[in-house]
């Protein structure tokens, strides 16, 4: 059932049926005006932005139209052109922005003339007004120590309590329950030169940004596609969550570096071709 295609995800899109995937993550060109290159390959990053804006017009039109109802779109951006798409995204999906989620990192150069550059903005709409949510599928850790008041609870546990002090209103957190993480994420960092991860693709992201959206918006069986596949991490994750997968991209490089890290997943895909879904 899972898919991997090297084609131009518009004539993809163009094959797919209306409203079947729970969840779409794409991380596009970034409009840099550079030619991106790793040991494992490489693309071109256009720069005119209304030449760029041209470009993904269609596509996002596309993502819309193949979303199940209850379905989400993740669409990873930089400050280069995060608020252009995102203009383009309302006139499509209307009032379905659910969150703009700020990914902060460290690693990577600093600038000397400017606070350095250290987040990228996921865009993440939905197709209905409520599109599907698990929150408890993907909470995190609380700080041990915080302005709140600790106390026990019966089991002798932690747990942080908070009073509002304008309604009273008293608010427990079990310290071992986490929480469920804000629009800012610091606790995934990008990847650096020395991760086990790395396969030389030069905009690869890591596992556990994926597997965050993945778990957070899915759930077992769901359909999972990523259009601008790349080194094929939301492919990889997916499949190891047990969700079925379709990962589109032009470049002969990227589906083989994808491929690759499927194969030793345990995961060999047949040919090509855009899987009836």
């Amino acid at each position: 059932m899972n898919a991997l295609v090297c084609a131009d995800n518009l004539e993809v899109l163009r094959r797919l049926p209306d409203g079947r995937l729970h969840l779409i993550y794409v991380d596009p060109p970034f409009g840099t005006g550079s030619r991106r290159r790793g040991a494992a390959g490489g693309y071109d990053d256009p720069r005119h932005l209304e030449a760029y804006l041209d470009w993904l017009r269609p596509r996002l039109v596309g993502f819309h139209r193949v979303l199940a109802p209850s379905g989400s779109l993740f669409i990873h951006l930089d400050w280069r052109t995060v608020h252009y798409v995102r203009v383009e995204l309302d006139k499509i999906f209307g009032d379905r922005l659910v969150n703009e989620i700020i990914w902060c990192y460290s690693v990577g150069g600093k600038s000397r003339r400017a606070f350095g550059r250290k987040h990228d903005t996921l865009l993440w709409y939905g197709r209905a007004a409520r599109p599907a949510f698990y929150p408890d599928a993907v909470r995190i850790a609380r700080k041990p120590h915080s302005h709140m008041k600790v106390e026990s609870d019966a089991d002798g546990r932690p747990v942080q309590v908070k009073r509002d002090r304008e309604t009273g209103r008293i608010y427990r957190y079990p310290v071992h329950a986490g929480k469920v993480p804000e629009d800012y994420w610091t606790d995934i960092e990008t990847l650096n030169r020395g991760d086990r991860e790395r396969t030389g693709w030069p905009s690869q992201k890591p596992e556990a940004l994926l597997e965050r959206i993945i778990r957070a918006t899915t759930q077992p069986g769901d359909w999972v596609a990523d259009f601008f596949a790349g080194s094929g991490t939301a492919a990889v994750v997916a499949a190891r969550l047990g969700r079925r997968f379709l990962a589109v991209d032009d470049s002969p490089d990227a589906v083989a570096v994808t491929r690759a890290r499927l194969r030793k997943a345990g995961l060999e895909l047949p040919e090509d071709r855009v899987p009836h879904l």
